[in-house]
């Protein structure tokens, strides 16, 4: 095994890479490795990687060691009487976050070159706490056009997802212990659910998005991706809070606050059957199925709850919202660099200004009443439970896959998070999809880790083609 230089054997064979954020930053707490050893085993694993599946847009090593010093530093130095639960834990950001003096570029030619003046809102308070920057990922052209050349690691032949495609790839590949994404419609839950992952997308409002490029701005959500409910609860902790710069900041994100130590209480649960289950495929329905009985026999109490939402017609009114609001931030790079849009997100640029203002009023007005029927369904349940994606991840390299299962929560700024549910016959990840009230992440975190103790996590994929 070719290693980076300067870094010996010492941790090869204890598969630190397979350990979650949490588990890194207690052997951070007792210094029984550095926050330079630890960059330095994560960039050796994307050395061994990394040319197998593509995920990543740039590399930061010069950077990683810089704030893996700086964090080695403050340790060494006891000058703090506690330590974020991210210091000196390596970190990929989807590259549409702005990185001060770092490339990004949307995966746009349109971008090409772009080095932005100043961090995202997020990565300063990632930064604040201690984080140390890895790299930035691959995203599909401007967060919802053409999908990268980035390789599913389960199967090659299936999209990866998208559009947070490259930060889903890293941390299921064990290259990175965390990355952050966006979603619009389905971008951070359904590459969660095809790579084996916890995907986790906050109420709308809670995250900051200043400093990222934005493709609808009521829909636009930052999501984290990670291996564990645990870590997704630490790592919402370090970046959620209210930012005037954000218009659509809630107010309730400056009283906002995550208990580090999730409770194992039995959650009572909703199981949307209608329309999810009918349209699922039969391996999605048994496995979730499968998973609704084993959560009922460890005791969990599960109710059927069909909720009265046409969803199809809701899909299709997030749609218009979505596609004219991304057709109206576009307009100016649109009129000079139409040429440059790569076609798929052209097509998404050019549907959007097909809608009229009919169109698009009808489609909010239909927001406003799926939000209401789902918050007032969600009264008598903790959580509702549904499958994340309708299908496997499909062999279609030209597209990320059905939206339509994570597009209701998205489209009403609903919480909610994917978790692992099992492996297919053919071995592939299943997932299933917990939903919540608005800003009661605690409660969702709550039940998936709960959900999570029964039906357990997955492995790293098997890759073929790693260097050795």
């Amino acid at each position: 095994m070719k290693l980076l230089q300067g870094f010996g054997n010492k941790f090869m064979d204890n598969n630190l890479n397979d350990l979650t954020v949490s588990e890194l930053s207690a052997l951070l707490e007792k210094k029984e490795i550095s926050s330079v050893e630890l960059t330095k085993l994560f960039l050796n694993k994307i050395e061994i990687t990394e040319d197998s599946v593509n995920a990543f847009a740039l590399i930061t090593r010069d950077k990683a060691f810089e704030q893996a010093s700086e964090s080695d530093k403050r340790r060494k130095e006891n000058k703090q009487s506690t330590f974020s639960n991210l210091d000196g834990i390596p970190y990929g950001l989807k590259d549409i976050f702005d990185t001060k003096n770092i490339l990004t570029e949307a995966g746009s030619e349109i971008y090409k070159g772009r080095i932005p003046d100043s961090d995202a809102h997020v990565v300063k308070l990632l930064h604040e706490n201690g984080a140390v920057l890895l790299g930035k990922t691959i995203t599909t052209e401007f967060a919802d056009g053409h999908p990268p050349e980035t390789i599913n690691p389960w199967d090659s032949s299936r999209t990866p997802g998208g559009s947070s495609t490259g930060s889903a790839v890293a941390v299921a590949t064990r290259m990175l212990p965390y990355a952050l994404g966006t979603q619009t419609v389905g971008s951070v839950l359904r590459p969660a659910a095809y790579n084996g992952i916890v995907g986790l997308k906050p109420t709308y409002g809670l995250i900051s998005r200043t400093g990222v490029i934005p493709q609808s701005d009521s829909c636009d959500t930052i999501g984290i991706l990670c291996r564990s409910v645990k870590d997704a609860g630490l790592i919402l902790k370090s970046i959620v809070g209210y930012d005037p710069n954000d218009n659509k900041s809630s107010i309730e994100a400056k009283s906002f606050e995550i208990n580090n130590n999730l409770n194992d209480s039995i959650p009572k649960i909703g199981f949307l059957n209608n329309y999810f289950m009918d349209e699922s495929d039969e391996q999605v329905k048994y496995s979730t199925l499968s998973a609704i009985k084993s959560l009922s026999d460890n005791g969990a109490i599960i109710e059927e709850s069909n909720i009265n939402i046409d969803f199809e017609s809701g899909f299709q009114a997030h749609r218009i919202v979505q596609q004219s609001e991304m057709a109206q931030w576009h307009e100016l790079l649109y009129l000079k660099y139409a040429k440059k849009y790569k076609p798929i997100t052209l097509e998404y640029i050019k549907s959007g200004f097909s809608k009229n203002a009919i169109e698009y009023i009808n489609a909010l007005e239909f927001r406003n009443q799926m939000r209401k029927i789902a918050i007032d369904n969600l009264k008598s349940y903790d959580v509702l439970i549904m499958p994340t994606a309708s299908g496997l991840p499909p062999k279609d390299l030209s597209r990320t896959g059905d939206t339509r299962f994570q597009s209701p929560w998205t489209f009403t700024g609903l919480p909610s998070i994917a978790i692992p549910s099992g492996l297919s016959e053919n071995g592939l990840p299943q997932s299933i999809q917990l939903v919540s009230k608005p800003f009661n992440e605690q409660k969702l975190l709550n039940a998936a880790k709960w959900i999570e103790s029964v039906l357990g996590t997955l492995p790293a994929p098997v890759m073929k083609g790693e260097k050795s």
